[in-house]
């Protein structure tokens, strides 16, 4: 078997006619890593910890391994609670959720298909730019203060509702199979990019008045991670 495969090897070569008129699907998941300015815990920081990914690709690869497609992804961020608490200094909080973004991007690629065996099993080498918009979502917190403390003794925040424009980038390899599917294995990032975030505020005080505000987090909502994921090719 090892013989087979260093032979194989020896006669392989690039094929940039592999893809011509080619389409695949791809679908995986992985690690998330937010940016500095994301997991900072100082006063405007965002207090995110580490979080996963899901995403899905249709690519049409046009010819000489350039193609187009589209992408819809979901990041989830966890929430540095006790970080949080030690700057808010509330007597009683509770936290949903974590930061969440949703985006839909369309995707142009390059692909660098290495035939090993022209039925069995290709290397295909591959970078994709991502440009597109987002959501972001905050986590939504309650916190309770004493009276004799703090003017409000009731906080509460919550996400709104907006977009923004995102570029990204992803690099990888896939170990495609039979010329009908694939594993893939990706790095990829969304570049730094300052962005507002909006949210509301409901506060009440120690008389039970309502104060209402709407409110927005500007800050760089730049991240990093591995995808790892299947791919299922049409057309070859």
């Amino acid at each position: 078997m090892l013989l087979l495969v260093l032979v194989s090897a020896s006669f392989a070569q690039p094929d940039l006619n592999y893809w011509n008129n080619v389409s695949y699907f791809k679908m995986g998941g992985g690690t998330l890593e937010p940016g500095p300015r994301m997991t900072a815990t100082d006063a405007e920081g965002l207090f995110a910890k580490k979080g996963f990914q899901v995403g899905f690709d249709y690519n049409y690869m046009i010819a000489y391994g350039l193609g187009l497609g589209f992408n819809l992804e979901f990041n989830q961020f966890g929430f540095n609670r006790d970080a949080f608490m030690s700057v808010a200094q509330p007597q009683q909080m509770e936290v949903r959720g974590g930061y969440s973004s949703a985006k839909f991007g369309l995707n142009a690629l390059f692909n660098m298909p290495i035939v090993l065996h022209p039925q069995y099993f290709t290397l295909n080498l591959y970078v994709e730019g991502n440009a597109g918009l987002r959501g972001m979502s905050i986590p939504s917190i309650d916190m309770w203060y004493d009276e004799t403390i703090n003017k409000y003794v009731e906080v509460s925040y919550r996400s709104r509702g907006g977009s923004m424009g995102y570029l990204g980038y992803s690099g990888g390899v896939q170990f495609l199979f039979n010329n009908k599917f694939g594993i893939n294995v990706s790095y990829n990032a969304v570049e730094p990019s300052r962005h507002s975030i909006k949210y509301s505020v409901r506060k009440f005080d120690a008389e039970g008045q309502l104060f209402e505000d709407e409110n927005y987090l500007n800050n760089f909502l730049d991240h990093s991670g591995l995808q790892f994921g299947i791919l299922f090719i049409f057309g070859k």
